[in-house]
């Protein structure tokens, strides 16, 4: 049900935050990162065990590269990528708002009926509902967080919802 109510919708990742670069390098960049630890890991693993020696600092070192590169491969894959259902994203349609926060956060959907009001910050979108006001703060690049307050006000512009803009306070 979830996925006929989404659509025709547009989505928004929010990548990597608040950096000086595109998130597709930041991405890249995590992923050369993350392959040159789990090479030095290898390295250290492999070391120790033809060394014949008593060098614990070898296995720990290689164990603590390897979880290091786990890490950024991780954040490349899951919470980097554009395609990711687990990356912190918005997505809007003629339904509802989509909002996912972080990796391990829950996504949290609102009909467009339900909706009251949507109040919209710096970085923070809240939407009051039938049960109340729920604010969410995210950290994106600033031109993605323009284009989610666009699309945000002219969807409910459209659905004839009221949008309370904060940063203008």
């Amino acid at each position: 049900m979830e996925t006929q109510a989404l659509e025709k919708s547009q989505r928004f990742t929010l990548g990597s935050g608040e950096i000086s670069f595109s998130d597709s390098l930041a991405r890249k960049m995590n992923y050369i990162i993350g392959g040159l630890m789990m090479i030095c890991s290898l390295y250290y693993i492999i070391s120790y065990i033809y060394e014949e020696s008593d060098f614990n600092y070898k296995i720990i070192s290689g164990l603590l590269f390897f979880f290091s590169a786990s890490i950024f491969l991780f954040r490349a894959h899951f919470e980097l990528s554009t395609s990711s259902k687990y990356a912190p994203h918005f997505r809007i349609s003629t339904k509802g708002i989509k909002i996912k926060t972080g990796v391990f956060k829950k996504s949290i959907l609102f009909n467009w009926d339900d909706i009251k009001k949507i109040e919209i910050g710096y970085y923070l979108v809240g939407i009051k509902d039938k049960t109340g006001i729920q604010y969410f703060s995210y950290k994106t690049r600033r031109e993605t967080s323009i284009q989610i307050k666009r699309a945000i006000k002219d969807m409910a512009i459209q659905k004839e919802k009221e949008v309370e803009d904060l940063s203008r306070r």
